[in-house]
């Protein structure tokens, strides 16, 4: 009796067994289909080519609208068996199948509100028109300078070097042009209005400043400061090409091309402001970018006439020939090196005897500067200097005596006069708010002749009350030993006090 038992029992098991085998496999996941090959291959994506057209590249195309019938975008939640094989739960299915579509009813609404809003984005775009490529910018600069001289430097000084009896040197007096000696005031230093346009293949830029520069006299003379037409060639991803004509910075060096807008130090070194009065000059410049724009070169041909001179107004250049210049720099990580060359022809103009001779003159500059955060609690350092020789370079709108003169015999070359330009610079930003340094800078029109530079020491602090204001003060001591050949130096000394306060955006 027992082993009829044991048998019944075994037979029991096995189809209970086997009766369980469909509830399982009907219980497991199916696998996930794997995704079919797309039929056509789509079409290259603008962002392929988005370093012909930056533009472009930003812009990505339209959503597609979602489409009202066919298979949801979700599977989740759809028959993954057989029809044919009874389901073991369907009450849940059916709940499963109504959820999916309610969420896939949601993501074809939210498909169609965002193809909506592109089309409204792209309709606004369209009615504004040229502004999306239009930028403004625009900076004034009131400014208190106050300026104190020992007797060599004052203004009251006579032509015989003396001063006046009973005259000090920082007393006003008046001046035959009907101003007067004063060396504090008010002013405004800089006023200007920066205007950027500018497309995947070209840019425009105009600055105009409201106080005239480089005329032909007192009061006569041009707001210009920059007018640049600009054509953009993009090479490749990383290279491009910008060809630029109009009045522009001279590319000589980083100092000369450092906009006043950015720059922390009030004015530009004594170099610049012999050298390169107002900067800028007519002509037409090509600036190659490469490297991840590590490396940046300028070449250009230029008048050679600059803003600050005094016919530019009237003749923007005196002589036919034009000067060339060349400019390279090369980021190295925190470090940037950069070299650069001028060569040209100045001239002599004898308005009396209607004269007029011609001259080589040319200039090379080494220049290096590195930024690192020393303490990270305290802020970034910067330090950068340049150096500069010069042959006949100056152009002789503070020191008259240090551009060539024309030889007593007419056909002879100049005497030319070699001068050397340094500056080192160091900058150290507290946090974001504030702003300290130290420029040291040194110029000789005339190197052969011994002590006869100026030497300046400045210290700045400014204050960044804001993203558009900021204050600036000035404490500077400059000792000026720059005489003509054959005279004593001088041995001025002057210190000027200037304070700013800069407002932008």
């Amino acid at each position: 009796m027992r082993p009829m038992l044991t048998s019944r029992a075994r037979f029991a098991i096995t189809l209970s067994m086997a009766l369980l085998a469909p509830a399982r496999a009907l219980a497991q996941p199916a696998p996930a289909p794997e995704p079919e090959a797309p039929a056509d291959k789509p079409a290259q994506s603008p962002s392929e080519d988005g370093w012909k057209s930056p533009a472009k590249a930003a812009d990505p195309p339209l959503l597609p609208a979602p489409s009202q019938g066919g298979p949801p975008t979700s599977t989740s939640g759809t028959d993954v068996a057989s029809s044919e094989q009874p389901s073991v739960t369907p009450a849940i299915v059916v709940a499963d199948e109504e959820h999916e579509s309610r969420q896939d009813a949601r993501l074809r609404a939210l498909e169609r509100r965002v193809q909506q809003d592109e089309q409204h984005i792209r309709k606004l775009e369209e009615r504004v028109g040229l502004w999306k490529n239009l930028r403004l910018e625009s900076f004034i600069q009131p400014q208190l300078l106050v300026q104190t001289y020992n007797s060599a430097a004052s203004p009251n000084v006579q032509p015989n070097g003396e001063l006046p009896t009973g005259i000090g040197a920082n007393d006003t007096i008046a001046k035959i042009d009907g101003t007067t000696t004063n060396g504090t005031f008010f002013r405004v230093r800089r006023a200007r209005m920066r205007t950027f346009y500018e497309t995947d293949v070209m840019r425009l830029f105009l600055q105009i400043d409201v106080l005239p520069a480089g005329g032909v006299g007192p009061g006569i003379g041009t707001i210009l400061r920059n007018a640049e037409a600009t054509g953009i060639a993009r090479w490749t991803r990383d290279v491009r090409t910008e060809v630029s004509a109009g009045l522009m910075f001279t590319p000589f060096r980083a100092e000369l091309l450092e906009p006043s807008m950015t720059r922390p130090f009030i004015e530009r070194t004594w170099f610049i402001q012999n050298v390169f009065p107002i900067e800028r000059d007519f002509g037409v410049k090509a600036r190659t970018i490469a490297l991840d724009d590590r490396l940046v070169v300028d070449v250009a041909a230029v008048n050679g006439q600059r803003l600050g001179e005094r016919y530019v107004v009237a003749l923007p250049d005196l002589n036919r020939s034009k000067d060339l210049v060349a400019y390279a720099t090369y980021r190295l990580g925190p470090v940037t090196l950069g070299a650069s060359g001028y060569l040209g022809r100045g001239q002599i103009v004898d308005a009396q005897a209607l004269r007029f001779k011609q001259y080589s003159r040319w200039a090379t500059n080494v220049q290096a500067s590195a930024g690192y955060k020393l303490l990270r609690d305290v802020g970034e350092s910067r330090l950068s200097g340049e150096l500069t020789f010069t042959r006949n370079m100056d152009s002789g709108v503070i020191y008259p005596f240090a551009v060539p003169t024309i030889p007593s015999n007419f056909t002879d070359d100049v005497a030319n006069i070699d001068g050397r330009a340094l500056y080192v610079r160091f900058e150290q930003d507290i946090k974001r708010h504030a702003v300290v340094g130290y420029r040291y800078d040194m110029y000789t029109p005339n190197s052969a002749i011994k002590n006869n530079a100026r030497d300046t020491h400045a210290f700045l602090a400014t204050w960044k009350i804001s993203p558009n204001l900021r204050f600036m003060s000035e404490l500077g001591w400059a000792i000026d030993n720059v005489h003509r050949f054959g005279a004593p130096a001088p041995s001025k000394h002057i210190v000027y006090f200037s304070n700013v306060l800069q407002a932008m955006f």
